[in-house]
C-alpha cells in the first residue's frame, strides 16, 4: 500500500513538472506558426504589388505609344520610379511604421532600336538598395516579334521588370536572428514581375 501511494505521489509530482514544459512548447509553436503565416502573407502582398506596379509601367508605355507620333524609346524615369515607390510605401505603411523595415524598388526597361532591333537596358533604383536577381537584358528572348504589317512587323516589344525589396524586416526569430536566417529573410522578401509592353 505504501509503495502504491508513493508511486502516485511521484506521478503527481512529475505531472506538475511536465505540464508547464508542455504548455511552454505549445505556446512557442503557436507563436512560430503565427509568425510564419504573417511572413507568407507579407510575401504574397509583395508579389501582388510588384505585378500591379509593373502593369502601371507597361501601361505608361502604351499611353506614350498611342499619344506620340514618334514613340519614345525610353519610357521609365526616376520620377516614375519615385511615384511607384510611394505607392508601395503607402501599401506597406503600417509595416514600415511599426518596424525598421525599408522598401527599395528597381525599375527596368529593355527597349529595342527601331532600325537595328538591338536591345538597350534602362534601369532606375530608388529607396533602399534593391537589384533584380536576373537582369532584364538577359531575358530578351521573351520579347515577341511583331507580325502585323504597317504596325509592328519585324519589331520586338519592350520588356518591363520591377523588383521590390523589403529590407531589415523582422524575421521569424526576432532579434535573435542567425546569419543564415538573416540572408534567407533578405532574399525571401524580394519579388520581381516582368511584363511585355505593346508596340502599336
Amino acid at each position: 500500500m505504501r509503495i502504491s501511494r508513493n508511486m502516485r505521489t511521484l506521478q503527481r509530482g512529475s505531472s506538475v513538472i511536465e505540464l508547464p514544459v508542455i504548455t511552454l512548447i505549445i505556446v512557442v509553436l503557436v507563436l512560430f506558426i503565427v509568425k510564419i503565416n504573417q511572413g507568407i502573407n507579407q510575401k504574397n502582398q509583395l508579389n501582388n504589388l510588384t505585378y500591379a506596379l509593373t502593369s502601371i509601367a507597361a501601361c505608361d508605355d502604351c499611353d506614350n505609344t498611342m499619344q506620340a507620333s514618334a514613340p519614345k524609346t525610353k519610357v521609365i524615369s526616376s520620377e516614375l520610379a519615385d511615384s511607384l515607390l510611394l505607392v508601395a510605401q503607402r501599401h506597406f505603411n503600417t509595416l514600415l511604421i511599426e518596424s525598421s523595415a525599408e522598401l527599395g524598388l528597381h525599375l527596368e526597361q529593355v527597349a529595342f532600336d527601331p532600325i537595328t532591333q538591338k536591345p538597350q537596358l534602362y534601369d532606375v533604383n530608388t529607396g533602399a538598395e534593391c537589384l533584380s536577381r536576373e537582369s532584364l537584358l538577359s531575358l530578351t528572348d521573351l520579347s515577341p516579334l511583331g507580325t502585323t504589317q504597317g504596325l509592328n512587323a519585324g519589331k520586338h516589344a519592350d520588356l518591363f521588370q520591377i523588383t521590390l525589396c523589403l529590407k531589415s524586416i523582422d524575421s521569424f526569430t526576432g532579434d535573435f536572428t542567425p546569419l543564415l536566417l538573416s540572408n534567407f529573410s533578405e532574399s525571401y522578401y524580394q519579388s520581381s514581375a516582368l511584363l511585355i509592353g505593346r508596340t502599336i
